[in-house]
């Protein structure tokens, strides 16, 4: 059985805009003075033909502590070449987040009943925007986000999606990452985009279709406990059932036991350990909450199994959706800042966990 393995990361500085505020921070927290988009622009081509793009972004660096990543939605406009965006931002100094309960229950779809998990911040919808222009030269697609004088420049490339019989799919574009510009700290990235407004979902029930209960293909970049983390996993929702609340979807898997453990549920050990997996569509749009722990980690013998409340592997993640209103996988991230007790995150930063990750993109059959 396929599951999804955990990953680490850190946030790196990235200029923004605040939606509210209209001034420019850093990811530090340092504010700037905010700009207008500037300069002539000109009409481009549609990356791909599409407009509406999830983007997952992080810049990650060894033996660091300001490392930083975003979950973002950008909206490109071909008739003057602008791009603008919305996203969730997080690093490791003043923008930690801690994990709280979502309001969905996973019971019934697992050996436990928890409320599933996300990061606070993820809660509420985008506080940040951004504003800039781009350009695409065949499929090399130049992004320049415009900052107070500063220019910061992010590059891919948008490749075709290939159906199930490697002819092109035309509902969907996936973006791979090229690069930065510099004195950008970005350093690894995932996008996909289609023409599908961002209104447009797909709810917990809608994953449980058998079209969308397949195995997904998984990669991460990050870092944890100060080292960089890449690599391929899956996500198999052939493995998830329905939980009493249809808002949420869950499974559980054996393996070895990470750190952490002292005592073991009746059955299990440290080589053959329950991991606790929850999915909740918790705001009724693209946004899903992805928790997984452990369940040793909240049994004790004297009170049974609990709920565990400290670091937990927190995974934001919008849906990828494509041109027909079809899901096909999701970009995200993992936001697992090191805590000390339930409600903080001020665990030494060395410890944290943060990547960004994709899962899919699902091919369709011709």
């Amino acid at each position: 059985m396929s599951v999804v393995l955990s990953m680490r990361r850190r946030v790196a500085p990235v200029v923004l805009m605040m939606a509210v505020l209209g001034t420019m921070v850093t990811a530090g927290g340092t504010i700037a003075s905010a700009a207008s988009p500037q300069g002539v622009t000109a009409a481009q081509p549609a990356p791909g033909g599409k407009t509406n793009f999830v983007v997952s972004l992080g810049g990650f660096r060894a033996g660091r502590t300001d490392n930083w990543l975003r979950i973002s939605q950008y909206t490109f406009r071909p008739d003057n070449g602008t791009v603008t965006a919305q996203w969730w931002r997080w690093n490791q100094g003043t923008m930690r987040d801690i994990r709280v309960d979502t309001p969905i229950a996973a019971a019934d779809c697992g050996p436990t009943q928890c409320y599933a998990r996300t990061p606070k911040r993820f809660m509420s919808g985008p506080s940040e925007s951004a504003s800039g222009t781009y350009q695409l030269s065949g499929s090399a697609l130049t992004v320049t986000w415009l900052a107070g004088g500063t220019e910061l420049e992010e590059r891919w490339t948008v490749r075709t999606v290939a159906r199930t019989d490697g002819t092109v799919d035309p509902s969907l574009v996936q973006l791979d990452w090229a690069g930065a510009g510099s004195g950008y700290t970005a350093t690894v990235g995932y996008g996909f985009g289609s023409n599908a407004a961002f209104s447009a979902s797909a709810s917990a029930s809608d994953l449980m279709r058998p079209e969308n209960k397949v195995n997904y293909s998984y990669r991460y970049s990050g870092i944890s406990k100060g080292s960089l983390i890449a690599g391929p996993s899956s996500m198999s929702l052939s493995i998830y059932k329905q939980c009493r609340d249809a808002r949420c979807i869950g499974t559980a898997t054996r393996t070895t036991a990470g750190d952490g453990c002292t005592y073991y549920p009746p059955g299990e050990s440290k080589d053959n350990a329950t991991i606790n997996f929850y999915l909740a569509s918790f705001a009724g749009d693209r946004r899903n909450a992805y928790e997984h722990w452990f369940r040793c980690l909240g049994y004790r013998p004297q009170t049974g199994q609990t709920c565990y409340k400290m670091n937990s592997h927190v995974k934001p993640l919008i849906q990828v959706i494509d041109d027909h209103g079809g899901f096909r996988g999701w970009v995200g991230a993992e936001t697992s800042f090191s805590t000390t007790g339930d409600g903080n995150s001020n665990g030494d930063p060395i410890n944290d966990t943060l990547s960004v990750v994709k899962a899919g993109p699902r091919l369709l059959a011709p």
